[in-house]
């Protein structure tokens, strides 16, 4: 879809043959080159100035795009680090291989036949190494690193001759340096001035988010100067002119409603190529130039392969973005990205996105979970914290409301014109060919992944992680027929075809078309109240996913509360990724529908236990986040 994929690939392998040859019949400069990343956790390009208005000022960063390019328009498949890094690992799309959800319940096997890139250089006789985070969500195989560690480096190497790929993780800008206390607020003056920063427009404009704006700024600055220490290193090993180096933020984020969301400040990324002296013919492009054309995640290892003379394998989704017969017109034709977000810790959601040129579409299949749906990890910021209250109090009224309500089904956005997406295009009258031109783009990607979220994480988790990929292939068919039931929640009414369509999947002996047929009235809302009575009967359903997308359904509509059903699956399920699906609606209802479906701690007494489990029950005890000091530590897993 998104580069002429299969007509390309031919050419690729050429182009990788031509590097090679020129690069070992030049006796000038090392026979290939060397590659560096260097990666900030957690930042879009919403805090540097040479991406975005309103951005600090990072020297070393912009001396980099001064010796190479800078991309304005690189794009994070996913908004979160486990899924992110495992698509740059692998150069493949999570919902097609299984690696879609953050922290995984399973690591996936890597495709057939297939090793993260750096494995494949690593056999071609690179150096590999990593310092030091992976955070994977497939298993990664032998062979792929020569070091990961916090030791890690490409001074480790056996020989000087040996060209290397290092990658090294800066965490100095992760979302965890916002959460501060109090005490920090206070007493803690930041670098950037508070009254200084230009908020987004979906933010409330109060002391404290100028403040925590302020103080990821002052990040941003270290982030820059760790830049400028790796290739003063670099330099003083005389390796500057044999050596790439990438700069780019490992997904967006950090302030409220960035990471975790597939708007702009949730995938849209920094990224800086410096080129090396000796190897200008494989970027045949002006030094200080920008690149308007759009390069994603899963095209990062396929480049590096390319620029390596390594050959791309065909299970990879991406396509490389630097060689030396790709002009800037050639880059600047690239205009298509993909994006996608499922679970993050125990919060699930499930949406889809395009960018194409200006614009961007974001398909929501579970509108009625509104974005502020609580996440333990994300509201120990306080600024989350307060735009909770905010919202809790009356206090809010626009854009900053709307993280508290349902989601548009569909939202279309000009990136140009409304760079903080306040603005859905979605009903415009004059756009109504850009979103259906965009929502024909989306589903084609999904189905011909094909896209496995169609079906529940704990559905997937007994049935298809042993070979997602084949699972996906073998089902094709099935996932069409699912996402054509899916997509009848973009009627904007319930026609008696519609109806009858549902009522008939309503009945079918296919759990997942079942589940589908609920999915999409919950979706629909109020428009397929209708549906009411022949909904009742599957709250006793002998499938637990379907009885809880049933209760969905039936409380969205003020049916029925939901909370019994909710509660019974919890406390009788031996599956804890149900349980967590299940309190995923609970949470909703409590925080969501005014007191009309409240539960207590008590009500939950599960047979199983996990992680997730025990964030959403700690938080409806109501357990305090972020944690007062010396306070005692909840159960849950790492967070990174």
């Amino acid at each position: 879809m998104f580069h002429s994929k299969l007509s390309l690939r031919f050419s690729v392998i050429l182009i990788g043959l031509s590097s090679w040859m020129v690069a070992n019949c030049n006796p000038t400069h090392a026979k290939r080159p060397n590659i560096v990343w260097i990666v900030s956790e957690d930042n879009s390009i919403h805090y540097l100035k040479h991406f975005f208005p309103g951005g600090t000022t990072t020297p070393n960063i912009e001396a980099l795009a001064s010796k190479g390019l800078t991309f304005d328009h690189a794009y994070s498949n996913a908004p979160v680090c486990s899924v992110a890094r495992t698509t740059l690992a692998t150069g493949c799309f999570g919902p097609r291989i299984g690696t879609q959800f953050h922290r995984r319940y399973q690591l996936a096997p890597m495709p057939d036949g297939l090793k993260m890139f750096p494995g494949l250089l690593r056999d071609a006789g690179y150096y590999t190494t990593n310092n030091s985070k992976k955070d994977y969500n497939a298993i990664e195989g032998e062979g792929i690193w020569d070091q990961s560690s916090g030791k890690a480096s490409w001074r480790n190497r056996p020989n000087s001759d040996t060209p290397f790929f290092h990658m090294q993780s800066h965490a100095q800008s992760h979302e965890g340096t916002l959460h501060f206390n109090e005490q920090t607020f206070q007493t803690v003056k930041t670098e950037t001035d508070p009254e200084s920063v230009k908020l987004a427009d979906y933010h409330p404009d109060t002391e404290l988010f100028r403040y925590t704006h302020a103080y990821y700024l002052d990040r941003i600055k270290i982030i820059d100067e760790i830049v400028g220490d790796t290739v003063q290193m670099l330099e003083d090993d005389g390796l500057l002119d044999d050596t790439f180096i990438f700069y780019f933020g490992d997904h967006g984020g950090v302030l409220p409603k960035s990471k975790g969301y597939l708007t702009e400040a949730g995938v849209h990324v920094p990224l800086v190529i410096r080129v090396p002296k000796n190897f200008q013919h494989l970027a045949p492009v002006a030094n200080g130039s920008r690149v308007n054309g759009f390069v994603s995640f899963i095209d990062f290892g396929p480049t590096v392969l390319h620029l390596s003379g390594v050959q791309v394998p065909s299970q990879m989704d991406g396509i490389p973005f630097l060689g030396e017969d790709l002009s800037l017109a050639d880059l600047n034709k690239r205009q298509e990205t993909f994006s996608y977000a499922d679970r993050f810790d125990e919060k699930y959601d499930f949406v889809r996105s395009i960018h194409a040129g200006k614009y961007q579409y974001i398909r929501s299949f579970q509108p009625y979970l509104p974005d502020g749906l609580n996440n333990n990890y994300r509201y120990k910021n306080l600024a989350y914290a307060q735009w909770r209250e905010l919202f809790q109090q009356g206090k809010l009224h626009d854009a900053p409301l709307s993280f508290f309500q349902p989601k548009p089904i569909e939202a279309l956005y000009d990136c140009e014109a409304d760079p903080h997406q306040v603005v859905n295009l979605a009903t415009s009258a004059k756009h109504q060919e850009q979103l259906k031109s965009m929502r024909s783009k989306l589903d084609h990607q999904m189905r011909s992944m094909p896209d496995l979220s169609v079906y529940p994480e704990s559905y997937l988790a007994e049935y298809a992680m042993k070979n997602p990929v084949a699972f996906g292939q073998n089902r094709k068919q099935e996932i069409s027929r699912l996402l054509d039931i899916a997509n009848l929640a973009l009627s904007p009414s319930l026609t008696k075809e519609i109806e009858k369509t549902l009522k008939t999947a309503m009945k079918s002996d296919n759990v997942m078309i079942r589940y589908w047929s609920m999915m999409t009235c919950a979706a629909m809302g109020e428009k397929a109240k209708s549906l009411e009575e022949p909904a009742q009967a599957l709250l006793n359903d002998d499938q637990e996913i379907v009885r809880i997308r049933a209760a969905e359904f039936l409380g969205v509509i003020h049916a029925t509360n939901p909370q019994n059903t909710l509660i019974n699956v919890i406390n009788t399920t031996q599956n804890p990724i149900i349980a967590t699906e299940a309190l995923n609606s609970v949470v909703l209802f409590k925080d969501f529908y005014a007191d009309r479906y409240p539960v207590k701690r008590q009500d939950f007494e599960p047979i199983t236990s996990g992680a997730d489990m025990d964030d959403r029950l700690n938080y409806i005890n109501g357990i305090p986040y972020p944690q007062k000091p010396n306070s005692k530590p909840q159960k849950n897993k790492q967070k990174n």
